[in-house]
């Protein structure tokens, strides 16, 4: 037995699986390129009215059109190919190029045959290259050869001899462009020759003869090559024609597609063009250029590149530049951080997925104006909108559709902008791109229908990475913004210093005051005046320093809150895995009808629910009543409970925990706020849990070890003596240069949308609260620091 390949399966790999013209033009524009020729040129013919044209192609039965059996052929209509020709002879637009000749041929039509060979051509698509052109053999053995890996090969072949550079880049590898010529007309005729031919090559392919054929073996229909004009001794190259043309055509179709698609084929931001020219009925289709100089006005320039060493090992660098506030920052982070960007992906994911750059122009339409060489502002705001979009994709600076369209949110920069204060940096605000490669991004391959990147493991890291990257420019700016927000903010408290020292000098001179305006009615009258105003001043100060407090009071509920609902979400997750097992434990029991297998279910039930007790228990003082109660209580025992009750609850993460008391047997009571005590040990051992398993996922791919061996430990070192509790793991640490940033509101390296950053935000709020300091220990030789230090206030109880 072996596969049979229909017909109509043709027909599948080429209209149905194009999804645009702009795509269908592309790929055969790619095939000239591949070819070698220094230019390519596409000449768009329309002498019918395409309603017209298309009627009476579906009348002469020219049409495939679809119905419930497949594709198959059109039904002839009734009037005969003498009336339709009549029709056709009186819609022709006589001011189009070669309009008399197409009258002359219509008319000169003394059969159906001839006429329909005149006709279908009166609208028509040619794309000409003087590339290397194709022999008879080369259009036998490779053009009709479908998925055919000779470009491949080709390409394969440069990259050995060193040959592949920017200029000789091999854009195709699936052999199933040329099919895409079907997307835009019905017919094709193919005109080459190479430089050692004498005469021209000619193959000609009326797709409908595949519809026709339908369920029949592809190999049924026969397409020969024939041998065609003599040419001189230096032309070469390849002419397809495209007629019978499946839909309308006009100059502003064609400009909008140089627009929207061919301005954008080649990275615009490199010094390489396309040697493209378009034309409609002759007249000109200018590909628009791109304005380099716009992005000098950019309110922020964002880098990042993601590099490999000789092991192996990413690196993801770069600078962020906000010219708009006059602020810079470089970044770099390591293989575990860009994994967990990555969501979780292993080292071995990242290196298959390969190096890329990232180049990022951001502008603030609130702040736009106008641009010498531009325009007004209404003409900067055009020019921006037809570039902007978000972060194109190009391979070897060449596009990879649809990335970076007007319709294509695949970074949902939309999305998270939204969430966002000032909806910053959304599509329409940023010209971006991603450079990739074919020789070192062999795993990021375009899916068959050239509409975006095949759905691997590779592409998924690819596409979270540069989420990650772009959600972490986005908190660059908006901290820069709130930075100066608060530099511009008047705080109440140092209104209310200023307002008591000047109150206190009047007051000081008040008796002089008083003196001067003497004891006159009008002066009586004025000072009463100005007692009331100066009491009217200090009543309002009263006001604003209440207002102050309450507002001071509203933080620590917020942060409370919020610190209370991170926990929330992680011991629903717990007790929606404990419910979960204990049902499963009753289910097993009551279908069990072995006594001691129902006494062992028994057993694993009460264990589980004894953990759980034991989790409720440590998050009881987290209840509205008890979490601004201040107590006293002895933090080693405390401690100790605090993380035996963690590591139950994670004890299928294979983390070993454990709490050392220094020196041993010390103890020291505090008094603090228990549940707030809680948080902020959870806070930092969750932190560890997490990138202990990413460091493992990054190591190992995510499997664990053999054996008992953990794949990680934390230890929480308890120093009563000097007040100091320590939470320290064998992750990838924090970067020295980030000692302080990590303590920034939302600041995260975690994977995008599952990192909040505000853990330690909150950790070191809620140990402020009670007089505690949070920092981070010292680093390594490195330059990593692996613990986070809990100072405790003075004791109060010595």
């Amino acid at each position: 037995m072996r596969f049979r390949v229909t017909a109509r399966t043709i027909l599948h790999l080429g209209s149905d699986l194009i999804s645009s013209d702009g795509v269908a033009f592309y790929e055969l524009i790619k095939n000239a390129l591949d070819a070698r020729s220094p230019e390519v040129r596409v000449d768009v013919i329309s002498r019918l009215p395409f309603e017209v044209y298309d009627e009476i192609l579906r009348e002469l039965g020219e049409r495939r059109e679809p119905n419930e059996r497949g594709i198959i052929a059109g039904a002839p209509g009734s009037r005969t190919w003498r009336h339709l020709r009549d029709l056709a002879l009186s819609a022709v637009d006589v001011e189009a190029p070669q309009a008399d000749e197409l009258i002359e041929q219509l008319r000169g039509a003394d059969t159906k045959r001839d006429f329909v060979a005149a006709f279908r051509e009166a609208n028509k698509i040619e794309i000409d290259d003087d590339g290397d052109g194709m022999s008879a053999d080369t259009l036998e053995e490779v053009y009709l050869t479908i998925g055919t890996g000779n470009r491949a090969r080709e390409r394969e072949r440069l990259l050995a001899a060193g040959q592949a550079d920017e200029e000789r880049v091999i854009l195709g590898e699936k052999g199933l462009g040329r099919l895409s010529a079907m997307r835009l007309g019905d017919y094709l005729q193919v005109v080459t020759a190479t430089a050692d031919d004498h005469h021209w090559n000619v193959l000609e392919i009326d797709w409908n003869k595949f519809a026709d054929a339908a369920d029949n073996d592809i190999s049924s229909i026969d397409i020969e090559p024939e041998e065609g004009a003599d040419k001189s001794s230096d032309r070469q190259g390849t002419l397809i024609r495209i007629a019978s043309l499946t839909s309308a055509w006009t100059h502003d179709k064609l400009e909008a597609l140089a627009r929207d698609h061919f301005s954008k084929l080649v990275d615009p931001f490199s010094h390489r063009s396309l040697p493209l020219k378009l034309a409609f009925n002759g007249i000109a289709v200018e590909i628009p250029p791109f304005a380099t100089f716009i992005l000098d006005h950019a309110h922020g320039v964002f880098n990042a590149e993601l590099t490999f060493d000789e092991e192996g090992h990413p690196t993801l660098s770069g600078s962020m530049n906000y010219r708009l506030r006059n602020r810079r920052r470089p970044f770099n982070f390591r293989g575990v951080e860009i994994a967990s960007f990555a969501g979780d992906a292993s080292g071995e994911t990242l290196r298959r997925m390969g190096p890329f750059t990232l180049e990022v122009y951001w502008f603030n339409r609130r702040v736009l104006k106008k641009i010498d060489g531009i325009g007004d502002l209404a003409a900067v705001r055009r020019l921006l909108a037809s570039w902007a979009g978000g972060v194109a994709l190009y391979r070897d600076g060449y596009r990879v559709n649809p990335y970076g369209g007007p319709k294509d949110d695949w970074l949902s920069l939309d999305q998270d902008a939204f969430s966002t204060s000032g909806f910053k940096l959304n599509r329409g605000q940023i010209v971006g791109r991603a450079l990739i490669s074919k020789s070192e991004n062999k795993y990021l391959v375009d899916q068959s229908n050239r509409e975006g990147l095949k759905d691997t493991s590779e592409k998924d890291a690819f596409v979270a990475i540069l989420s990650a990257i772009m959600e972490f420019f986005r908190g660059f700016v908006v901290e820069v913004d709130e930075e100066f927000a608060r530099a511009n903010r008047v705080e109440a408290a140092d209104t209310l210093e200023r307002f008591r020292q000047e109150d206190a000098r009047l007051e000081e001179i008040m008796p002089a005051l008083l003196s001067l305006l003497g004891a006159t009615s009008e002066g009586k009258k004025l000072s009463s005046r100005l007692r009331n105003a100066i009491g009217t001043l200090r009543e309002a100060a009263s006001e604003v320093e209440a207002a102050a407090k309450a507002q001071e009071q509203e933080r620590n509920r917020v942060m409370h809150l919020a610190s209370v609902g991170l926990l929330i979400e992680i011991l629903a997750h717990e007790l929606y895995r404990a419910t979960a097992g204990g049902l499963r434990t009753i289910a097993s029991a009551r279908a069990s009808r072995d006594p001691k297998s129902t006494n062992t279910q028994l057993r694993v039930l009460d264990a589980q629910l004894r953990t759980l007790q034991k989790r409720l228990k440590v998050l009881d003082p987290l209840s509205t009543n008890a979490r601004q109660t201040k107590e006293d209580f002895e933090i080693v025992e405390w401690t100790r409970d605090i993380v035996e009750s963690f590591s139950s609850q994670n004890s299928r993460s294979n983390i070993a925990f454990e709490t050392i008391s220094r020196p041993n047997g010390a103890r020291r009571q505090i008094r603090a706020v228990k549940g707030m005590f809680v948080q902020i040990i959870e806070n930092l051992l969750s932190n560890s849990v997490y990138w202990v398993k990413q460091q493992n996922k990054y190591d190992r791919g995510g499997s664990v070890p053999g054996g008992d061996e953990p794949i990680g430990t934390i230890t929480v070192l308890v120093e009563p003596a000097e007040g100091r509790i320590s939470v320290i793991d064998d992750g990838p640490g924090i970067p020295e240069d980030r000692r302080e940033i990590v303590f920034q509101p939302f600041f995260t390296t975690k994977k995008q949308k599952q990192g909040r950053g505000l853990g330690l935000y909150i950790s070191r709020e809620l140990a402020a609260y009670h007089g505690a300091s949070l920092t981070l220990g010292d680093a390594d030789e490195d330059g990593y620091i692996h613990s986070v230090i809990l100072e405790l206030g003075p004791n109060e109880h010595s």
